[in-house]
């Protein structure tokens, strides 16, 4: 097969390999762009791979106040995992431990898709009264 050239990129005919995986979107917003970015850094970390990190993660884009749902600047991050399963406790762990503590931060739904992930259930009481700490 003859390579390929993409935008002036040659692509070599080597080898690749894809999977069927589950994916989701949220969009992280905060008082200014450095704490929203701070929060989807944080969340990303150590999602470099489903194979030891349970999913893959990145900012997809950085969103001016005008096209998120509370009107501050925002990051939307995309995240993909093997199964639904390992893709909701990713989402719930790394929204809960990484952009809920992050200052003034709040987290959207970033992407339609035929069945909802339940986030908010798990995440409802964090800070808000309910919680006991730990002795």
């Amino acid at each position: 097969m003859p390579n390929v050239s993409v935008n002036g990129i040659v692509i070599d005919d080597t080898f690749a390999e894809a999977f069927g995986m589950r994916a989701t979107a949220i969009i992280i917003t905060a008082p200014n762009r450095k704490w929203a970015r701070q929060a989807a850094i944080t969340m990303t970390g150590f999602a470099t791979s489903v194979i030891g990190c349970g999913c893959e993660a990145a900012i997809d884009v950085e969103l001016p106040p005008s096209a998120t749902p509370d009107g501050r600047p925002g990051c939307r991050v995309m995240i993909f995992a093997m199964g639904t399963d390992e893709l909701q406790k990713q989402l719930l762990n790394r929204v809960g431990q990484c952009v809920l503590t992050s200052p003034g931060s709040a987290c959207f739904a970033g992407l339609e898709g035929s069945a909802a992930l339940k986030l908010g259930s798990a995440l409802r009481y964090f800070g808000d009264g309910w919680q006991i700490s730990k002795k």
